[in-house]
């Protein structure tokens, strides 16, 4: 247990007051039900309460007006929900309460421990020094420059230029964008968004999501926040943050300051962002711009699956079960579809073609008979054969009897080199070539039938013996 705890469990130990002049003052109860007041019974109830518990005035006239706007019961957004209009009891029903943490499903980064050198840079609106860079500009080079992740927290995101650098970052450079909003800058977000003519491929890799306030809780309801943080994270090693909104007016108008953080000054900022991602409700870009989703063919637009049902599509024992690929299977998909459609242009091959591969593959795998004069010039070449080995027989008794005369002659004559296999070859060789060429010519044409091709070959065989 914590050391408070212990604390507590002592039965002599009294809980210190804490009056709202210590530095370490931030909960009132007296404040509590002054709030309770100003929401149920307006400015005159609040007034009263003041009094009533001794407590000095602690809201300002815009807060006066803006708090209870901002209240909402627990039970707002089952109104109509239930059956007979009751509503759900105080037990625990996972089912009902329990919501899944909406994964990075387009990657993170892998920078966990070293983010290189930590270095602090201040940059002002208007600037101090003539050379320093614009606010906007430090932004803009920080999109531009990205390789590996993108991710940015902002109350009101209404600047064309920024914005197009980021779309342009997450289509042709396929970078993950990330983009966290106040829930009351959505609605700006998506006018910005609508007068930019978007297409799905633009979008495919950017998540936006909105967030609201820690609220303050009270029993009858809520009084709901906003997000005020800005930042702008660039592949986890660098972070814009400052007062500095992307708007025109905040770059041309206010004054604003911006400091760029590197290293690991960028890790508190990398966990706040992912905190923040776990909280936060989706904006459906397709929906919402009325565009078609490129992750599910067909009609209407779908939403996004949750982190389980994702790694369940992704195990290959699921692959059975599933109908269409999810958007973290969208590559996988693109390619099958791509080699569909090449194996359907292979098949469309042309008639010449076919005919080409058939005669190529009989000319290889079929027997081929060999012509009549191929096998007259194979009978001749055996009585060239037999004929010769009795002239060299004689040719090399000769020779011995003159090798022991003439052994040392240097005038020995050598016996004459015999041809007449060479030429036997060389003449089977030509016919051949012959005979296939116009064979080849006849199948390519179209024009050969069976009972023309032994009229054919005894038409060629004359021309060759002529």
């Amino acid at each position: 247990m914590a050391d408070s705890q212990l604390i507590c469990l002592d039965d002599t130990h009294v809980n210190e007051k804490v009056t709202d002049a210590q530095a370490r003052f931030y909960y009132s109860e007296g404040q509590r039900r002054a709030l309770q007041e100003l929401v149920a019974n307006g400015e005159p109830g609040y007034r009263e309460q003041l009094q009533k518990g001794q407590l000095r005035d602690f809201l300002s006239s815009r807060e006066l007006r803006a708090l209870p706007d901002g209240w909402r019961r627990y039970d707002a957004h089952l109104e109509g929900g239930g059956a007979g209009g009751e509503g759900v009891s105080l037990a625990y029903w996972p089912e009902c309460s329990d919501t899944e943490v909406p994964p990075l499903d387009l990657g993170w980064t892998d920078k966990n421990f070293y983010r290189g050198i930590s270095r602090v840079s201040l940059f002002t609106h208007p600037r101090k020094e003539e050379n320093a860079p614009h606010l906007k500009q430090v932004i803009r080079e920080m999109i531009q420059q990205a390789q590996r992740i993108i991710a940015v927290v902002m109350d009101l995101f209404t600047d064309r230029d920024i914005f197009q650098d980021i779309v342009d970052a997450a289509y042709k450079r396929r970078i993950p964008v990330y983009i966290i909003l106040d829930e009351e800058g959505v609605k700006f977000f998506l006018e910005m968004c609508k007068c930019m003519n978007l297409n799905s491929f633009q979008i495919q890799n950017i998540r936006v999501r909105f967030v609201t306030g820690v609220g303050f809780y009270m029993p009858s309801g809520k009084i709901k926040g906003t997000l005020a943080s800005r930042f702008l994270m660039a592949d986890g090693e660098q972070v814009a943050t400052g007062s500095y909104s992307f708007t025109w007016s905040s770059s041309h108008i206010d004054r604003n300051i911006l400091l760029l953080l590197t290293g690991q000054n960028v890790e508190m900022f990398d966990i706040e962002f992912r905190e923040l991602y776990a909280i936060s409700e989706e904006v459906n870009l397709y929906k919402e711009l009325n565009i078609a989703s490129p992750f599910h063919s067909g009609a209407g637009i779908s939403e996004f699956r949750s982190s389980t049902v994702s790694r369940k599509v992704i195990n290959p024992k699921y692959g059975l079960v599933t109908g269409a690929a999810p958007g973290e299977m969208f590559w996988a998909s693109r390619q099958r579809q791509e080699a569909q459609e090449k194996l359907e242009k292979n098949e469309e091959e042309s008639e010449s073609k076919k005919r080409l591969n058939q005669f190529l593959n009989d000319l290889i795998t079929v027997e081929q008979v060999l012509p009549e004069i191929l096998e007259s010039i194979r009978d001749t070449k055996k009585d060239e054969e037999a004929g010769s080995s009795v002239a060299n027989g004689e040719a090399n008794s000769k020779q011995g009897k003159r090798f022991g005369s003439e052994f040392f002659s240097r005038k020995a004559k050598r016996p004459p080199v015999m041809n007449t296999e060479a030429n036997s070859f060389a003449i089977e060789s030509c016919v051949l070539k012959v005979f296939i060429k116009i064979l080849f010519f006849f199948i390519i044409t179209g024009k050969m039938n069976p009972n023309s091709l032994t009229g054919d070959k005894t038409k060629q065989s004359a021309c060759v013996m002529s």
